[in-house]
């Protein structure tokens, strides 16, 4: 009895810690799902294998939600559009390969669009801002790949040139990130590129500054921090989707019931790990000098 009270104390305080520090983001706003790699195994959390990320749309759509295109979420954001807490617009961060075959099919047959945001100097190449563990080089879509997405309906946004947080950049070189990388993808899609994600999920208020003055449109988070009364289009909130997400907690991710708030720590906790990977990073390039 002792021990379940203790237990039930410790939730309770975590609950009211949660709702003072972040509480419950805007409800009648479209949700927005980020995920990363559709692949098979391997080590790290940020994929999904192929057969769970079909349950994930297929649950989605069984309960009544609607995938939404980043032009109708912009409007929405403008004000140009009424949107609901029923739409969601999927987003990819990093832009891999492996989404040609293990996630473009399943969209297309069920006429979901998707916001992909990429890294552009690694157009074609392969990743080297993550953590050297076994099978964790991935190549991203090589430009045709890009241009024959965005012809097939695809939307694409920046990820900035080269992946680095922008927090821990100089003025100019975090300037530099975000307006070139916007430059190179409008060359290679002849498109305007409107919406930015922000590495890591990390930004400040210079950062956000500068992502407005970039000319985005928008600018996407993961847990951006404290709480705001309606929606910042540079402080942009999206779930995370993890290897470790079931369909339960997608639900809970997205509907946003009574213990959308464990969901809530579960992600920004997950998120905080994240941005060890540049420190790790650099203190494994310094032990191989």
């Amino acid at each position: 009895m002792l021990v379940l009270l203790s237990i039930i104390i410790l939730l309770l305080a975590a609950y009211l810690l949660w709702r003072g520090r972040w509480g419950y983001p805007i409800d009648s706003f479209p949700r927005v799902l980020a995920y990363h790699k559709v692949t098979g195994f391997e080590f790290g959390g940020t994929w999904v294998p192929p057969g769970r990320f079909v349950s994930h749309l297929d649950c989605l759509l069984n309960a009544g939600y609607t995938f939404i295109s980043e032009e109708m979420f912009l409007e929405t954001l403008s004000g140009t559009r009424n949107g609901c807490a029923r739409e969601i617009l999927l987003t990819f961060d990093d832009g891999y390969q492996e989404l040609m075959e293990k996630a473009v099919p399943a969209l297309e047959s069920r006429k979901i669009p998707a916001l992909i945001f990429v890294v552009s100097h690694f157009i074609g190449r392969e990743n080297s801002w993550e953590l050297a563990l076994p099978g964790r080089r991935c190549r991203h879509l090589s430009r045709d790949e890009i241009r024959d997405l965005a012809g097939r309906g695809f939307s694409f946004g920046s990820h900035t040139c080269t992946h680095r947080d922008l927090t821990r950049l100089e003025p100019n070189e975090a300037r530099d990130e975000l307006v070139r990388s916007k430059i190179e993808l409008e060359d290679l899609l002849d498109l305007p590129v409107r919406s930015l994600s922000y590495p890591f999920g990390r930004l400040d208020a210079r950062i956000s500054r500068e992502a407005s003055l970039a000319g985005y449109e928008a600018a996407f988070s993961m847990y951006p921090p404290g709480s705001k009364r309606g929606p910042d289009p540079f402080e942009l909130r999206r779930e995370g989707v993890y290897i470790i997400d079931t369909l339960g907690s997608l639900r809970r991710k997205v509907d946003r019931g009574p213990f959308f708030w464990l969901e809530d720590m579960k992600g920004r906790a997950i998120n905080k790990v994240a941005v060890l990977t540049p420190i790790l990073k650099g203190i494994q390039f310094r032990s191989r000098e």
